[in-house]
């Protein structure tokens, strides 16, 4: 997959393919986005890439496109993105002090703060630092919008540095950044972009973690939004790309369209231990069977 080259004169001295996300976050596609990488159309490098649930962002960092429009619903998270790209140097300050005095007293006196300021470059800083240190990455508000995961207790959290910060600002210096609905975020889309869907999950086995996400959550009523904005975009003319739990809800909203069963182990309960989960990788264009052998297309015909 045809992505940036490294600029021998890049300000942050890595190179961009060594870029990855800089936070943690619940869901993520770290460990799928090999797999992500090869379900994606040839011609990727030529189009649009849109993200209206941006997240940690593990497939744009991988991808690296030349023109890119991100969003999310989480304004913090869109907040500290924006602060990252136009600030790297000064975000990096505030980080480098959070890591020095590290721990478990420090974290919750970091969190208030966090609760109590409105957003800035310090702001930028402990939303980073949070991050990294709290309970299995987690983003998770109360009914009132404050922040209130605890600590994970980390001996050794990967703070992100000075460099890969200025690194990290380049590659977003192309992307468009919004904090909206996916809603108001999908509106202006054209025939011809790309659109990767990652949504919070419905909950599996009992649990809800995935939908913690902002004060309103994300509900069963806008998985099906999702999915009935996933049909206008497809007769728009758009390539998109789903990944959702392994649920009866997700594979009737989807189906007709193409599925992938994906075996992913994820922390689902509070109690540190991981589980094996099944999860799909849905798109409305013909994968082969070259780049996935797991491919099955459902039996139903798309809606007309």
């Amino acid at each position: 997959m045809p992505g940036r080259q490294q600029d021998p004169q890049d300000p942050g001295g890595m190179s961009a393919r060594k870029l990855g996300p800089f936070l943690r976050w619940a869901g993520g596609k770290r460990q799928l986005k090999p797999t992500l990488m090869q379900l994606l159309p040839a011609d990727i490098s030529k189009r649009t890439y849109r993200e209206p649930f941006l997240g940690g962002g593990s497939l744009f960092f991988a991808l690296q496109p030349n023109s890119a429009v991100l969003s999310d619903a989480n304004e913090h998270l869109i907040k500290c993105y924006e602060f990252v790209r136009d600030h790297p140097i000064l975000v990096a300050r505030y980080l480098r002090l959070h890591a020095a005095n590290d721990s478990e007293a420090y974290y919750y006196q970091v969190r208030s703060m966090y609760n109590n300021s409105d957003f800035s470059a310090a702001q930028a800083g402990r939303f980073i630092y949070l991050n990294k240190t709290c309970f299995n990455g987690i983003f998770r508000v109360n009914t009132k919008g404050k922040y209130n995961v605890p600590y994970g207790k980390k001996k050794s959290p990967a703070i992100p540095t000075e460099n890969e910060l200025i690194g990290i600002a380049a590659l977003l210096k192309n992307a468009s950044l919004r904090a909206a609905s996916f809603e108001k975020a999908l509106q202006n889309t054209s025939s011809g972009d790309f659109i990767y869907l990652d949504p919070p999950y419905p909950p599996l086995n009992g649990t809800a973690y995935f939908t913690h996400y902002t004060s309103d959550r994300f509900s069963a009523h806008d998985q099906k939004t999702l999915a009935d904005y996933v049909r206008e975009l497809d007769k728009r003319g758009c390539l998109l790309m789903i990944s959702n739990a392994d649920t009866p809800l997700t594979r009737k909203l989807y189906r007709g369209y193409n599925v992938v069963s994906l075996s992913v182990i994820r922390y689902l309960t509070c109690k540190h231990k991981r589980h094996k989960v099944k999860e799909l990788v849905i798109t409305n264009y013909e994968v082969t069977d070259a780049t996935s052998p797991h491919s099955k297309r459902c039996a139903e015909e798309r809606d007309s």
